[in-house]
């Protein structure tokens, strides 16, 4: 049980981490550019938690994250 909570716990501070990590990186960003250049840089942010899915955390399950947000958004969620 305790490892159960430990992994918990530590995948809880790597999604914190990742976010503060994403709002760093964007707010440092000097340039105009366009949303390619934008997913460039959440990539930076975030390419050391889906490292190998080591951290529990997947590009797949990131992409369709988006998906899904955007989705919601332009009215195409089902």
């Amino acid at each position: 049980m305790f490892i159960i909570k430990q992994i918990k716990m530590d995948k809880d501070q790597n999604f914190k981490k990742a976010v503060e990590d994403v709002i760093t990186i964007l707010g440092d960003v000097k340039y105009s550019g366009d949303l390619s250049d934008l997913g460039n840089e959440v990539g930076f942010a975030i390419g050391e938690y889906i490292k190998d899915n080591e951290m529990g955390f997947s590009l797949e399950d990131f992409i369709q994250g988006v998906k899904h947000g955007v989705s919601i958004v332009n009215g195409t969620h089902p």
